[in-house]
C-alpha cells in the first residue's frame, strides 16, 4: 500500500504539471477536458446509492440485446456476478507493489494517464490462463459522481478472450451535474493468444469521456479492438498498441456517431516492432448537426519489422453543413521491406444518392440510415461479437431517428446486411504501389 501511495502522489503532481498535449503535430488539434473541476469533485465525492441505476441499465440491455454482465463497475460501488470467470476487482486500500508489476502505462506517458492513476478508486483484473477460452461482459455506469478506474487484461499462451463492454451514465439535469467517465485499459496478449475486445460508449449529454488503452501483442498473438463512440458531451481517446512478437497481428476499428454539440478527439498509434507483423487502424465518423471529430491515426514501423504490413484508414461523412471533421493520418517507416499505406477522406452525404433512394419510396430519415449503414457496413461486418453488432446497428438507427444518445436503444438490426470478404478487406490489394500487374 505504501508503494501505491508514492505512485499516486507522483501521478497527482504530474496530472497538474504535464501539458495536456505533448505532440507537436497535435498541439493545436485536441479536445480539452476540465480536469481540475473533476479532481475537486473526486476529492469530496458524496457516496450515493447507485444500485437502482445499475439495475435499470442492466435490465434494459438484457431485454433489448440479451446481454448479461459478469461485472458492474460504478462510481462508488461495484459488483462481480460471475464467480467462475477470471475477473477480480481490487479496491484502492488493498493495492500494493504486486498489483503494479507489469503495468504498461507510466505516470509520465500523458497528463490524463497521470490523472487516472491519481484518482482511480479500484483496479479491474482479467487474467485468462494458458489455453483457456473466456467470454465476458462488463458494464460501466457513472452518475453525478465521476467514475475513474483501470482495467488490466492479461492473456496467457494460446488463451482466448471475447470481451464486451458497455459504458453508460445517468447525471442530473443541472449544469453542475456534469460528470466524467474515465477508464484506462492495459492489454497484454501472450504468444498464440487471441483477444477480441468491443467497447460501446453511450454516455449521456452531460458526461465527459476519457478512454485510454495501451496494448502489447506477443508472438503470433492476435488483438482485435472495436471502439464505438456514440455518447458523451466531449470524448478524449488515446490508444497505443505495439505488436512486439514475430507474426503478431493487431486490428483496430473506431466508429464515431456524432450529433448535437458532441466533440470527439481520437488519437491512435499502431506499431510494428517485429518481423512479419500486421497492424491496421480503420477509423470512420458519421457526423450530424454541429458535431465535431478529430481523427489522429499514426503508424510506426520499426527497424526490426521486416516483412510487416501496416495501414491507417480514416473516413468521414458529414450529414449536415454545420458538422466538422479533421483527419490527420501519419506514418513513420524505418524498414524498406514492408507494405505500408495511409489514407484519409471526408465528404458530405451525396445528395444524388439521397434523392435516388427517396424517389424509390423511402422517406429522408430511412434513406439517410441506409447511406450511413452502407458507409459503416464494411467495419461492422468485421465485428464478430453478435451483441456488439446488434448494439451498433441499433445505435445508428436511434441516432438518426432522434439525434439523441445516452439511453439504451431498442433492438434494430436493419444495418447488419453486409458480408465480410477478405479480398475487400485487403487495403493493399487496390493500392497502386502494391497492385499485382498481370
Amino acid at each position: 500500500m505504501q508503494y501505491y501511495k508514492s505512485f499516486t502522489t507522483e501521478a497527482l503532481e504530474l496530472s497538474q504539471t504535464l501539458p495536456e498535449e505533448e505532440s507537436e503535430l497535435y498541439k493545436r488539434h485536441f479536445v480539452p477536458i476540465p480536469l481540475q473541476k473533476f479532481a475537486d469533485r473526486l476529492s469530496d465525492a458524496e457516496v450515493e446509492d447507485e444500485d437502482p441505476v445499475h439495475a435499470e441499465i442492466s435490465y434494459a440491455l438484457l431485454k433489448n440485446f440479451a446481454a448479461r454482465f459478469d461485472a458492474v463497475i460504478g462510481s462508488t460501488t461495484h459488483a462481480v456476478t460471475s464467480r467462475d470467470k477470471p475477473i477480480r476487482v481490487v479496491n484502492l486500500d488493498e493495492l500494493d507493489e504486486e498489483h503494479l508489476n507489469g503495468k504498461l502505462y507510466t505516470n509520465r506517458d500523458h497528463r490524463l494517464v497521470a490523472f487516472i492513476h491519481a484518482h482511480s478508486k479500484r483496479l479491474v483484473y482479467i487474467n485468462v490462463p494458458d489455453g483457456q477460452k473466456v467470454d465476458m461482459n462488463l458494464l460501466f455506469v457513472n452518475t453525478d459522481n465521476p467514475l475513474v478506474t483501470q482495467v488490466l487484461v492479461s492473456l496467457g499462451r494460446e488463451a482466448k478472450l471475447n470481451l464486451f463492454e458497455w459504458y453508460a451514465s445517468r447525471t442530473g439535469p443541472q449544469p453542475r451535474s456534469q460528470s466524467l467517465m474515465s477508464v484506462l485499459h492495459e492489454v497484454t496478449v501472450g504468444p498464440y493468444a487471441m483477444a477480441d475486445i468491443g467497447m460501446v460508449h453511450n454516455e449521456d449529454e452531460r458526461t465527459y469521456v476519457v478512454n485510454f488503452s495501451k496494448g502489447k501483442v506477443h508472438e503470433s498473438g492476435n488483438l482485435k479492438m472495436n471502439h464505438v463512440y456514440n455518447g458523451g458531451l466531449c470524448t478524449r481517446a488515446k490508444n497505443d498498441i505495439d505488436t512486439v512478437g514475430y507474426a503478431a497481428t493487431t486490428n483496430l476499428i473506431e466508429l464515431v456517431l456524432g450529433a448535437q454539440q458532441q466533440k470527439f478527439d481520437l488519437n491512435t498509434t499502431i506499431s510494428n516492432m517485429a518481423q512479419n507483423t500486421v497492424a491496421g487502424l480503420e477509423s470512420k465518423a458519421a457526423l450530424m448537426d454541429s458535431a465535431a471529430c478529430i481523427l489522429k491515426g499514426f503508424a510506426n514501423v520499426g527497424e526490426a519489422a521486416k516483412g510487416s504490413r501496416s495501414y491507417v484508414n480514416e473516413r468521414g461523412i458529414l450529414l449536415d453543413k454545420t458538422a466538422y471533421m479533421s483527419s490527420i493520418p501519419g506514418m513513420s517507416i524505418n524498414n524498406a521491406n514492408v507494405k505500408a499505406t495511409h489514407s484519409s477522406a471526408t465528404a458530405p452525404m451525396e445528395e444524388e444518392l439521397l434523392f435516388y433512394l427517396m424517389s424509390r419510396g423511402t422517406d429522408k430519415i430511412t434513406a439517410t440510415k441506409m447511406l450511413v449503414a452502407g458507409f459503416l457496413s464494411g467495419s461492422l461486418a468485421k465485428m464478430e461479437n453478435p451483441v456488439l453488432k446488434q448494439a451498433v446497428s441499433s445505435l445508428i438507427a436511434e441516432k438518426i431517428n432522434t439525434r439523441r444518445f445516452g439511453d439504451v436503444p431498442k433492438l434494430d438490426v436493419s444495418s447488419i446486411w453486409a458480408e465480410h470478404h477478405e479480398q475487400a478487406a485487403d487495403l493493399f490489394g487496390g493500392h497502386y504501389k502494391y497492385r499485382e500487374l498481370k
